[in-house]
């Protein structure tokens, strides 16, 4: 069930790997679980006392295997499906499970790949995110440390995690993500008169994306395009659309209130009409290690504007695949906005041009034979995490 950017990487890997031809299981430790629209396979009951390992075995249509388990049983749990399912290489998404992972590396001494999807340090110096992710960034640096190997998204983030954690840098290989191809159309959707146009954000609604730059931009775009509008989807599961545009907006925001839409959390169904309605992507990150939303906008022909950091300094090429501004600069953002919403021909341009762009290069498909090399050294090479 997909809530964000690690949900659909994490989905993504794991469902391209088993096209490919690797024999891929899923631990999953409670739930929920969707497969295959059957919204009935919830998690393991939650279990007190002794770790009992009970699991629950499931399989999606692609032939992939879901154990789940409770909290208290995960070790057991795990340390079995290792054995019996006969594991070569265990592969950690989040640090919140490292306490799982590095149990059943000791236990049967498979190679751990930590795969690095966000620096929780650089969350809190550069995104600002709250304390809390100091807390959880204790538990990431024990993966770090602790795993035979650490897969960063970018070369930026390879530099932070070389910055924070010098010692962990011969651990280090860069593989970023990928996204699946789509049909949906190029052209017919995108509004080819000035003005006329929809901005999206998609994503959480967190200090480090930049939300705050991009509200703050929103009054000089609105009185500069009056016939424009912005939508912002996103937002925690079953709270109301309300309630997050509350929680966001100001006073300086009612007169155009009518043209800001906040939709609330969305499924990947309503994001695919989402992406076909829009004109432009926003990406104002202040801290952004990959940013699927990049690849979603480029598979959709979206002019894309994003601040110029990580993963879309490195993935969109200005002025050809989109147009970057300095992350935090609410001026630039706004001039960028502009730019766009009076220009369709120049959208159009952006849009198709990211369109060839990520069907070249970024397709799960090129790169699983990437992730099968490393998983390959892995085993035949194992490191000692210390």
């Amino acid at each position: 069930m997909i809530y964000g950017g690690l949900g659909t990487a994490v989905g993504g890997w794991v469902k391209a790997c088993a096209r490919a031809g690797l024999d891929v299981a899923v631990q999953l430790v409670e739930g929920p679980l969707v497969l295959d629209g059957n919204a009935g396979m919830y998690g393991a009951p939650r279990q007190r006392g002794a770790n009992t390992g009970e699991l629950a075995a499931h399989e999606s249509a692609e032939g992939i295997q879901f154990f789940q388990c409770s909290w208290s049983g995960a070790i057991a749990a795990g340390v079995r499906v290792v054995e019996e399912w006969r594991a070569d290489v265990v592969h950690l998404h989040t640090a919140m499970l490292w306490y799982l992972a590095s149990a059943i590396k000791v236990a049967t001494g498979k190679p751990l790949v930590f795969h690095v999807h966000s620096v929780d340090r650089a969350e809190y110096d550069i995104g600002n995110e709250p304390n809390p992710f100091l807390a959880h960034g204790r538990a990431q640096e024990e993966a770090i440390i602790g795993s035979d190997r650490l897969i960063a998204l970018t070369r930026a983030e390879e530099m932070l995690l070389q910055q924070y954690y010098p010692a962990a840098t011969s651990k280090i290989r860069v593989l970023g993500n990928g996204i699946e191809d789509t049909d949906a159309p190029l052209k017919g959707s995108f509004s080819d008169r000035a003005g006329l146009a929809t901005v999206l954000y998609s994503g959480r609604l967190v200090e480090r994306k930049g939300i705050r730059e991009l509200l703050a931009s929103i009054p000089e775009v609105l009185e500069a395009v009056p016939t424009a509008k912005f939508v912002f989807t996103g937002g925690p599961p079953r709270v109301p659309a309300d309630d997050v545009a509350a929680q966001w907006l100001e006073a300086k925001h009612n007169p155009f209130r009518e043209r800001i839409h906040f939709t609330g959390w969305q499924s990947p169904a309503e994001m695919t009409l989402r992406y076909a309605s829009a004109d432009i992507l926003v990406v104002p990150s202040r801290y952004e290690p990959f940013g699927m939303v990049i690849l979603e906008g480029m598979l959709h022909g979206l002019a894309i504007v994003a601040a110029d950091v990580g993963g879309p300094a490195e993935i969109l090429e200005h002025g050809r695949t989109g147009l970057l501004f300095p992350a935090r600069d609410v001026t630039a953002l706004s001039s960028a906005l502009l730019s766009l919403l009076k220009n369709p021909e120049r959208r159009r341009a952006l849009g198709l041009a990211a369109a060839r762009e990520v069907r070249s290069k970024w397709l799960w498909k090129n790169l699983v034979p990437s992730m099968r090399a490393q998983f390959r050294n892995d085993v035949a090479y194992p490191r000692q995490g210390s």
